[in-house]
């Protein structure tokens, strides 16, 4: 009964993770377009949410759950779940590509911050650009 109660969460937790992630399909006619001012790298995450760190808390929670009954199974499962964000976290840094804060002047003359992962060397300052589904792209 126990496992099947920890699969059933599982499933729950990996279905709400993956709404969570998943994304429109791009259409230009939603794209801001505007001019880069501006690239820096920066430490901040794209999202503002870690998803090593839930994902890591989730399981390690229902690994602890696992052992133990009573109030011995409630710390397992709280040790769990902080192991496993602690070890998510780390996870998650080290597999992070470098992030950087790309302003943009759009069309408007309103000026918006993008946090964007990953390689930006095909981006300049100056050169006209597009955000799509919160990333700046070459136009």
């Amino acid at each position: 009964m126990k496992s099947i109660k920890a699969l059933v969460i599982a499933v729950f937790a990996a279905t709400l993770l993956a709404a969570g992630c998943a994304s429109n399909s791009s259409n230009d006619s939603s794209a801001q377009y505007g001019v880069v001012k501006s690239i820096n790298q920066t430490t901040e995450s794209q999202s503002g949410v870690n998803v090593g760190t839930l994902i890591g808390g989730v399981v390690g929670g229902l690994a602890g759950h696992q052992i133990g009954s009573g109030r011995g199974n409630t710390a397992a499962t709280v040790a769990g779940a902080v192991g496993g964000a602690v070890i998510g976290t780390q996870v998650d840094r080290n597999s992070n590509s470098q992030m950087y804060k790309i302003g943009v002047k759009l069309q408007d003359g309103q000026l918006v911050t993008v946090n964007q992962k990953g390689n930006v060397a095909d981006l300049r300052v100056g050169e006209r650009v597009k955000i799509v589904d919160g990333e700046v792209q070459p136009a």
